[in-house]
């Protein structure tokens, strides 16, 4: 359910309105809606230039993660001429059409990358819009690798603090770049709207 609206603010005056989603993705955790920042083009364009400029100069491909990383990896990856690839939940995919399938128990039955996407030799980062536990994005990782990338960095706009996702993506080598970080439970507004 979502409860409220906020704005995310740093020091750099990028603003990144969102919303949560009341226990989601687990009872205790709010999960920042991206959707109301993604679709306004001036709040659009402004967050795919703050990602833009996280990105290694090494990169080759974007790999956005199904569903949220999706639609940010194709901006990306359009603006800094970039190749793009989806990463999807195994349920989205029709069998005949995927390439490879990586078990992410978190997801249920995994991730997968469609038989088109060339990875062999070429540098990969990965683009989602929230970072949690971290699972999802170790999945396709490691499923990248298994193809022949090399994936060692992962862009998010989001962070929900203290569920132990940046340091599990660390430890699988991997660097994350992240916008913003949000609390794991939503606080109300002061006025109580």
């Amino acid at each position: 359910m979502i409860d409220q609206l906020q704005v995310a603010k740093s020091d750099d005056d990028l603003d990144i309105p969102f919303r949560f989603w009341k226990n989601h993705p687990a009872t205790g955790v709010d999960f920042p809606d991206l959707s109301i920042a993604t679709s306004e083009a001036t709040l659009t364009r402004p967050l795919v230039d703050a990602l833009a400029s996280r990105i290694p100069a090494k990169i080759d491909v974007l790999a956005g993660l199904d569903i949220g990383g999706l639609g940010l990896a194709g901006a990306l990856a359009y603006r800094n001429g970039l190749g793009f690839i989806d990463i999807r939940k195994v349920d989205s995919l029709r069998n005949e059409v995927m390439r490879s399938i990586m078990a992410n128990y978190e997801l249920g039955e995994g991730v997968v990358i469609s038989k088109g996407a060339r990875l062999a030799g070429r540098h990969v980062a990965i683009v989602d819009d929230c970072l949690i536990s971290g699972g999802t994005a170790m999945a396709a990782a490691r499923l990248i690798r298994r193809l022949g990338g090399h994936c060692d960095c992962a862009l998010f706009v989001f962070e929900i603090e203290g569920m132990g996702g940046r340091e599990r993506l660390a430890g699988s080598g991997i660097t994350a770049e992240v916008l913003r970080t949000a609390p794991q439970t939503a606080t109300a507004p002061a006025d109580g709207n």
